[in-house]
């Protein structure tokens, strides 16, 4: 009979458990800020690159990016949802649908932490690869530049290019995806804590739009899919590649993303991908370089090969053309996300790979990691 069935109770309908959990874990996230150790106690890196492995092993089985369709839904319900709120103001049931808004808002958040957002409180990259914090000079990110410069000329004359004499790539986007994933299966070779099978890197339908927001890459933390922009230029697609699959990686802070795309470029057999890899660290060595010594930035890009000087030209026409309001708001969006998360400086941090670079070449000996 009727009067003993009992309601289906659906993922939301306990929402103060949700509101309840995200707190916890908002309150976890404020205290291992400065105690990485007691957050890998209670939950070890190992156990959250399982989670997003698999995770991204789920989604991956789908050839379109399925976290790019979840930012579509959730802007979609976000607008329908406000109507809806700002409408119950006046018919009632105001504080019912904010109640069920706040619930769902602190699910996504728990997800995020649990996936991804604790990522942010680990320790340093640097231990993992046994680089010791040290504060190098102007004198010593010259050398380092010299050697970066050396080893791209000498990669440019290995690659492929345009009628117009660019960097182009031989391969198509997804191709480029599976070879990405033979540079993390050689440098796990080194480092088995980065191995494992994850979810292949899958492009963005809306990439087109992107461009005119500056965006080359984004990490689904809610699908575990490293997703890329396939309409830009060639010269940095491998290593944003790279990048993005580093967060796969539970790597979080950008800066060590683009170290790691960097490291990981540098292990793979394949001339392109060194070369990708090597650029996206030249250019970042050589933008802090100009910020400390522009005279010297000046003698060192004549030394830099033709062919590397009409890269840098065509990936810098190419942008320009996407330049505007809406490029300048979205770094704003960008910087906030990456403040609240404890990046403090932001943007700005993703020259910061550059002291990872010189730790690296003034400890280890070589511009490239043995």
């Amino acid at each position: 009979m009727s009067v003993f069935r009992r309601r289906k109770k659906g993922i939301l309908s306990e929402g103060y458990l949700w509101i309840l959990m995200a707190g916890l874990l908002y309150v976890l996230g404020l205290f291992t800020r400065d105690n990485s150790a007691f957050l890998e106690r209670i939950y070890p890196a190992s156990w959250n690159r399982a989670l997003i492995r698999i995770l991204s092993r789920i989604t991956g089985v789908m050839p379109v990016s399925l976290g790019e369709f979840f930012v579509y839904a959730n802007v979609a319900a976000g607008v329908v949802l406000l109507i809806l709120l700002l409408k119950k103001i006046f018919t009632g049931g105001f504080f019912t649908l904010l109640y069920r808004i706040v619930t769902y808002a602190a699910l996504l958040y728990f997800v995020f932490m649990l996936v991804f957002g604790l990522n942010y409180n680990r320790a340093s990259l640097r231990e993992d690869l046994a680089l010791e914090r040290v504060n190098y000079g102007t004198e010593e990110l010259i050398l380092m530049n010299e050697a970066l410069i050396e080893r791209a000329n000498e990669l440019r004359g290995k690659v492929s290019e345009s009628d117009e004499g660019v960097f182009t790539l031989a391969e198509r986007r997804n191709e480029i995806f599976a070879l990405a994933e033979e540079g993390y299966d050689a440098f796990s070779e080194a480092f088995p804590q980065f191995g494992g099978e994850y979810g292949i890197a899958k492009g963005i339908i809306a990439s087109e739009a992107l461009n005119y927001t500056g965006i080359t890459g984004i990490f689904m933390p809610f699908t575990g899919e490293a997703n890329v922009n396939i309409k830009g230029p060639d010269l940095l697609f491998p290593a944003t590649v790279l990048h993005e699959m580093a967060h796969q990686r539970g790597i979080a802070y950008e800066d060590e993303a683009n170290y790691m795309a960097f490291l990981v470029s540098s292990y793979h057999g394949y001339e392109p991908i060194r070369y990708s890899g090597t650029m996206l660290a030249l250019i970042n060595s050589m933008n802090a370089l100009y910020k400390e010594d522009r005279e010297s930035y000046r003698a060192l890009y004549e030394t830099y090969s033709e062919g590397v000087k009409r890269d840098l030209r065509a990936y810098s026409v190419f942008y320009d053309a996407y330049e505007g309001e809406v490029n300048e708001r979205a770094t704003k969006v960008n910087d906030t996300y990456l403040k609240s998360n404890g990046q403090v400086s932001g943007v700005k941090s993703y020259g910061e790979m550059v002291n990872l670079l010189l730790e690296q070449f003034m400890q280890k000996g070589e511009v490239v990691f043995p």
